[in-house]
């Protein structure tokens, strides 16, 4: 973590050091990014750093932790604006809003997919566990605001229902943003009629897995078929 000199900083200047490492990191990754690379874009002695921080991966973690909190305070909201609308098409505005994320958080994610796919760190876990935990722990309070509502039935198991959406709605946004990863399903860059289209197909299939049918299709659904006669 930074040191306490580092909090003496003014905030402007402390705001000043964080965004060109972001701005480093994500377009040159970890390895390639140095202390004093961030010393000179940031406009203050290249051995600067060194006091505020006890080297590159603290100074990265603490980075880290400013993108998560971005990431954070964004659900947080959405989830606040979305408190009457139900649990299906809460997912379905999340999943259909990929192109704004993208344009909101595209550095965020520059620097979680380098570190996905680009770096070899020792620290990769720490770093990509943070980041599921957060998107895992707000579907699962979604969920458990359905389940409280009766629109999700109450016997699904919210961890692993959580982590069925979550790995479909990341495929479902790595799909549309990267070629060869939608697999014939028309995503990749599509428009967003398109993309409203397809996600309402998917949201069609979470309705069946997990909601809670109305009395009158629950009843319907539990009848025995007609035995057939010979």
């Amino acid at each position: 973590m930074p040191t306490n000199t580092f909090f003496k900083l003014e905030q402007s200047k402390r705001d000043r050091i964080i965004a060109a490492a972001v701005d480093l990191f994500a377009s040159k990754g970890y390895t390639r990014t140095s202390m004093e690379a961030v010393a000179e874009a940031a406009g203050i002695a290249k051995g600067a750093l060194y006091r505020y921080f006890k080297g590159k991966k603290d100074f990265f973690l603490l980075v880290v932790d400013h993108l998560h909190r971005d990431l954070d305070n964004y659900a947080r909201e959405f989830i606040e604006e979305h408190r009457d609308h139900s649990v299906f098409d809460t997912i379905r505005d999340h999943m259909v809003s990929i192109y704004q994320l993208h344009e909101r958080f595209s550095v965020h994610m520059k620097i979680i997919c380098n570190v996905l796919y680009y770096e070899n760190l020792d620290f990769k876990g720490e770093v990509l566990a943070k980041f599921g935990k957060l998107s895992t722990q707000y579907t699962r309070l979604v969920l458990q605001r359905g389940i409280a509502r009766g629109e999700v039935r109450e016997e699904v198991d919210l961890d692993a229902a959580a982590f069925v959406i979550e790995s479909v709605v990341d495929r479902f946004h790595d799909g549309i943003m990267v070629v060869y990863l939608d697999h014939g399903f028309g995503l990749y860059q599509a428009p967003q009629e398109v993309v409203d289209r397809k996600a309402d197909l998917i949201m069609e299939g979470f309705r069946r897995a997990i909601g809670k049918l109305p009395p009158a299709e629950n009843q319907a659904a539990e009848k025995p078929s007609p035995a057939r006669k010979k």
